[in-house]
């Protein structure tokens, strides 16, 4: 593939990742074309289809899932710092919402739906020793699992409706430094916390009302 048609699919694979999280697997291949900065045409030589996005889409958080953890391993100097650089990427690039949103369209192609079950799997398998690893150094608590962990990326991914993109930044910044900070070892104490808090206001402003 060309540099050009390299860089125009990974702009397109990035707008759809935006624009599904914000409307849901259905919103406008258009606006999705439009963010990439490309024609409908364009978008429509590289994925000839909406379910073909989606699988590239979901393709491509398996694959940075797996090329984060890689780098990690060999930058980072223990297996804690390892498991919180991976962290921080899945929930800025929120892989857990997506990964819920795209999930009807995986059960309708079992292909990629299998493909996505064994890079799960594989990651997972890759970082239960880190977490055990982690544990025995002392540096996190010996109580959480890997399920733990996944559970609360997917939650810690998932953007609040009816606030500005911008609070919604901020206040996953926040919660997924306190989801960080407690699992530490050092939790307990109060320590380690980093960050100011997202949102000066009352809960209920920005939750909307009770249901």
């Amino acid at each position: 593939m060309r540099a050009d048609a390299r860089r125009n699919r990974e702009q397109v694979i990035t707008a759809a990742r935006e624009v599904f999280i914000e409307q849901g697997t259905e919103a406008s291949l258009e606006e999705i074309a439009r963010r990439a900065g490309v024609g409908i045409a364009t978008l429509y030589r590289r994925f000839p289809d909406r379910g073909a996005l989606i699988r590239a889409v979901v393709l491509d958080n398996m694959a940075v899932i797996t090329e984060e953890l890689e780098a990690a391993e060999k930058e980072e100097p223990d297996a804690e710092s390892v498991l919180v650089r991976l962290l921080r990427v899945v929930v800025r690039r929120r892989i857990g919402a997506l990964v819920l949103l795209l999930l009807p369209s995986l059960h309708e192609d079992p292909t990629t739906h299998e493909q996505v079950r064994a890079a799960r799997a594989s990651a997972i398998r890759r970082l239960r020793p880190l977490l055990r690893a982690a544990q025995r150094e002392g540096r996190l608590r010996g109580d959480i699992t890997i399920t733990d962990i996944a559970l609360g990326l997917v939650k810690l991914s998932r953007p609040l409706p009816m606030i500005a993109a911008r609070l919604n930044d901020a206040a996953t910044e926040r919660q997924l430094e306190l989801f960080i900070d407690s699992l530490r070892a050092s939790s307990a104490d109060g320590t380690g916390l980093r960050g100011k808090p997202a949102l000066d206001a009352d809960p209920n402003d920005v939750l909307g009302p009770p249901l």
